[in-house]
């Protein structure tokens, strides 16, 4: 049995694709899946699977499910419990989050994205963020705040043609450990 973590993109922002964390959890189920949990109303939901499916194949079956039963496009990243353990343990700025952790966001990337493309990207950023790519994590620290900044989720998957979904650092934190948890 594998524990996953399914981030959903875009969901109950500003009253648009609304979704009770109730329902998807009964969705979430209805697809057979064990041990559901889902944190905060942003679209995180862990779950454990007995399945050969890759993460791609599971994400567009649950962003599926989700279409057919709430009527609109949910993209879904899927990230298993190690691979969580490994975004928190390889934080490239682990000074910054103890120090300030609101000021690091993590985005969680669909695909690895080629290094045409990353370089492209990174001759963009034209402020004092500072980012790093690992895989298919971005960290993102943005010492005026996330909320002061254009490079935004937005930005980042126009630009790698990829879904991006961000959670920042305590919610990235918190929801490896609900993975570690499961067993």
């Amino acid at each position: 049995m594998a524990i996953y973590l399914s981030l959903l993109r875009g969901i109950n922002i500003s009253g648009h694709k609304k979704i009770k964390m109730s329902d998807l959890k009964a969705l979430y189920e209805s697809l057979g899946f064990g041990q559901v949990t889902t944190y905060i109303q942003s679209g995180n939901v862990l779950f454990s699977a007995q399945t050969n499916e890759t993460d791609n194949i599971l994400s567009l079956r649950i962003s599926k499910a989700i279409e057919d039963r709430f009527g609109f496009d949910v993209p879904v990243v899927i990230r298993t419990q190690e691979e969580m353990q490994k975004i928190v343990a390889q934080n490239p700025f682990s000074e910054e989050a103890e120090a300030t952790p609101d000021k690091l966001v993590v985005m969680f990337l669909g695909s690895i994205p080629d290094a045409a493309t990353l370089a492209k990207v990174q001759t963009k950023i034209d402020d004092n963020s500072r980012f790093a790519f690992i895989g298919k994590t971005l960290y993102f620290f943005y010492p005026d705040g996330y909320g002061q900044t254009k490079w935004h989720s937005n930005f980042f998957e126009k630009q790698l043609r990829t879904t991006v979904t961000a959670r920042n650092w305590a919610t990235t934190c918190k929801l490896a450990g609900m993975a570690a948890d499961l067993k």
